[in-house]
């Protein structure tokens, strides 16, 4: 009979720069909660103070004593650097949750006590959070090519071997790699989607102006979960279709009511196109290197997996959803595992170090 080890509860945190994300393991190590709320870090860390307050008040039960956090939040340009906002985001934290709670993930190393951490260590626990998702599934399966969707960037990273294999580990390494791609299922502008675009019998330029983003695209596609959209609309207008409609036509300098409804939504689906080859040519690199089997999954992550699901089928590729790298006892809410992805993966990384001491 296989007896499981009773240990701590652990609640895994990913603080990003627009939103908070908040996974519970219980004492044997199963996932009872996760959670994504608004927190746009560059308003001030009042927005992590108030998200964390609702975060607290939405968890069913106590609060664990035992907290593991990884971010990409420092990069906030509220920040006077980066290395600075390492260590304010972390202090913010361990001081809402208490003095020897909180461990701070920074590469392939021991997780480090909140209290331990100094500057000499922020370059590695700057934006890593990629590499926690990477870390576990590389626990869970010996080969894979990652893949996290959210509502700003993508994450690419290729298991091996039952390793986490990249060549950059800094944004601006990782950026030159195609391992990290700016472009993402919410917040992306779309005018950084295609220079141009298909319109009216035309070649429509896209203007270099804020006015609609991928949330539209995404709405207007059906593609977007309702509940992934948590931040403000371009134009601070209403998040329905008639609203996208109106901030796509205003992309390409006209009113929504110039075209039928229909065109909209073609324009919709050509950007997805584009923002899709994006992410299938830094996909085709990575695949490039050979490292894994024509038979090894694509996992998808983030709230915009629903595109790796098209890429594995493009690729012809099994699809796994990183979620089911976990096992769960929690109800099914909007946010599922998969959406605050390394916010799982260092609570069980955490939970792993208990078990299997380094």
């Amino acid at each position: 009979m296989v007896v499981q080890r009773i240990t701590p509860p652990i609640m895994g945190w990913d603080i990003g720069g627009a939103h908070l994300k908040a996974v519970r393991l219980n004492s044997h190590g199963l996932v009872d909660f996760s959670r994504q709320e608004p927190c746009p870090l560059w308003q001030g860390l009042d927005q992590l103070e108030h998200a964390l307050t609702r975060i607290f008040s939405a968890l069913p039960g106590d609060l664990p004593d035992q907290h593991a956090l990884t971010m990409t939040g420092e990069l906030a340009d509220n920040f006077s650097s980066r290395m600075e906002g390492v260590m304010a985001l972390t202090a913010t934290l361990s001081g809402r949750l208490g003095t020897g709670r909180v461990k701070v993930f920074a590469g392939k190393t021991p997780l480090i006590p909140a209290e331990d951490l100094d500057l000499k260590d922020a370059p590695k626990v700057a934006s890593a959070n990629w590499l926690a998702s990477g870390l576990w599934a590389a626990t869970r399966i010996k080969e894979a090519l990652f893949m996290d969707v959210g509502s700003t960037t993508t994450d690419l990273l290729t298991i091996c071997g039952h390793q986490a294999t990249h060549r950059g580990y800094t944004d601006s390494e990782r950026m030159g790699y195609d391992e990290l791609v700016y472009s993402g299922v919410v917040r992306t502008p779309a005018m950084m989607l295609s220079r141009r675009a298909p319109l009216a019998g035309i070649w429509s330029g896209v203007m270099a102006e804020f006015f609609a983003t991928a949330s539209d695209i995404y709405r207007l596609t059906g593609e977007l979960p309702e509940h992934a959209d948590q931040m403000p609309t371009a134009d601070q207008g209403p998040k329905t279709r008639e609203g996208s409609r109106q901030r796509l036509a205003r992309q390409f300098g006209r009113d929504a009511e110039t075209l039928p409804d229909n065109r909209w939504q073609s324009l919709a689906f050509y950007l997805r196109e584009r923002q899709l080859m994006t992410l299938q040519d830094a996909l085709e690199l990575q695949l490039s290197r050979n490292l894994i089997g024509e038979s090894a999954p694509l996992i998808g992550a983030g709230v915009g997996r629903f595109l790796v699901k098209v890429l594995a089928t493009r690729l012809q590729r099994p699809y796994m959803d990183f979620g089911d790298l976990f096992t769960s006892t929690s109800p099914p809410t909007d946010f599922q595992i998969a959406d605050c992805g390394p916010a799982a993966a260092v609570a069980c990384l955490a939970h792993r170090e208990i078990v299997l001491p380094p």
